[in-house]
């Protein structure tokens, strides 16, 4: 139960973070969420949360765009098609979210023994 609660918060901070701030402001929320929600997998919640939000939101956008620039940036990265694209970048976006989600674990972990 922990684990999805830490899952949605991500999910929800990243999402309105990323509409302030920058792209990297995704390692912003898993931070915090690994710091407030502290499950036994944190960089799995952080991973899934980013990925899934990321591939969501670029499928999103590519059903808005008027002209095919998922396929173009898809050829530019020699990728077969967008689907990939897409993936690839829920896997950058995942990573990233992982491990700031691991590194707000760990530091609150590290705190308790001072």
């Amino acid at each position: 139960m922990k684990f999805i609660v830490q899952l949605v918060a991500i999910v929800i901070m990243s999402w309105l973070l990323e509409m302030f701030l920058p792209w990297w402001s995704i390692a912003i929320a898993g931070f915090i969420g690994g710091f407030a929600f502290r499950s036994k997998s944190n960089f799995i919640a952080g991973f899934l949360a980013i990925a899934l939000l990321w591939f969501i939101h670029a499928f999103i956008i590519d059903l808005q765009a008027s002209a095919p620039l998922a396929e173009k940036i898809a050829q530019l990265l020699m990728v077969q098609n967008k689907v990939l694209l897409f993936l690839l970048t829920a896997v950058i976006g995942g990573l990233v979210g992982g491990f700031a989600t691991l590194s707000g674990a760990l530091l609150k972990s590290g705190r308790k023994g001072r």
